[in-house]
């Protein structure tokens, strides 16, 4: 009875344990920018907001809002950047991971040295099918109408098969600098070229963008780090060490140090701060796509 129940609980706790050795299985990348509304759509659950650091799993559907931006690094090899209004979804099968968008705007960068022998990463719009290797795309989606650009590197951009989702047909290659756009299941034989402008501009428009910051978060903040030196002055001059200032000199003067200290008041900003939103440098940065 006793070995009976043992072997009962033993396939229960190996029951339990399959869905999250599933779940860590399914991992194929993680979001490392995230700025305004961006959901991520998991399996049969409803849309859930999309956080920066959040792991993305296979097959998630992420979608991005009005003035938008997500990028995301999938297995330390591609980086994926996405404009406001674009549906991307993640599927892998072997030997080729998929980046398939059903509209909007991305771009795919590749890190070819990261690429296992055979390893495929694939752009699918709802009319053409792109494979990448070591190469910098950006696939735009509009109707029943798909760009590709190249960036970087080479690519062959075929048509797909409404049907079976696979490409069909010859191939358009298209080298850097050049684009095809595919409309109504027609794929030009011979790609058309942009202009460097045109491709700086693309550049851009991928390039994490940044955010005012309202002079109340920087009078806080800077308030915080007044505090914080304060504090620290404080409790250097009650344990009669030499504290230094905030310049980096020492304080040699007895007086000095005995004196109360002077609290001056925030200085106002006049206009609101820059900085961009980028906390995690990718391997490819947009801002490399025309060296």
């Amino acid at each position: 009875m006793k070995t009976t129940t043992t072997r009962v609980l033993g396939v229960l706790a190996l029951a339990i344990s399959m869905p999250a050795l599933a779940g860590a299985q399914a991992r194929v990348g993680v979001a490392t920018t995230v700025v305004g509304p961006v959901t991520v759509t998991r399996a049969a659950t409803s849309p859930a907001p999309l956080k920066f650091r959040d792991d993305v799993m296979l097959n998630d559907r992420v979608a991005t809002g009005d003035q938008a931006f997500a990028r995301m690094l999938l297995g330390g090899k591609a980086i994926v950047t996405a404009r406001e209004h674009s549906i991307v979804t993640i599927t892998e099968a072997p030997g080729v991971s998929t980046i398939d968008l059903a509209s909007g705007r991305i771009s795919v960068a590749v890190e070819k040295s990261r690429m296992r022998p055979g390893e495929v990463v694939e752009i699918k719009t709802p009319n053409a099918v792109s494979g990448i290797r070591g190469t910098i795309v950006v696939a735009e989606v509009s109707g029943d109408t798909s760009t590709i650009t190249v960036l970087r590197g080479l690519v062959d951009v075929y048509r797909r098969d409404p049907a079976t989702g696979k490409a069909v047909g010859r191939a358009t290659a298209l080298r850097a600098r050049e684009s095809v756009t595919v409309k109504a299941g027609l794929l030009p034989a011979r790609p058309r070229t942009i202009s460097t402008e045109q491709a700086r501009r693309l550049s851009t428009d991928f390039t994490a963008p940044v955010h005012a910051v309202s002079p109340a978060d920087t009078m806080v903040a800077d308030e915080v780090s007044r505090a914080t030196d304060l504090a620290g002055g404080l409790s250097s001059t009650a344990g009669g060490t030499s504290a230094g200032t905030l310049s980096g000199t020492s304080a040699t003067s007895s007086s000095a140090a005995s004196s109360p200290p002077t609290l001056t008041p925030p200085s106002i900003i006049p206009a609101p701060v820059q900085k961009v939103l980028q906390p995690v440098t990718p391997i490819l940065s947009p801002n490399t796509l025309l060296k």
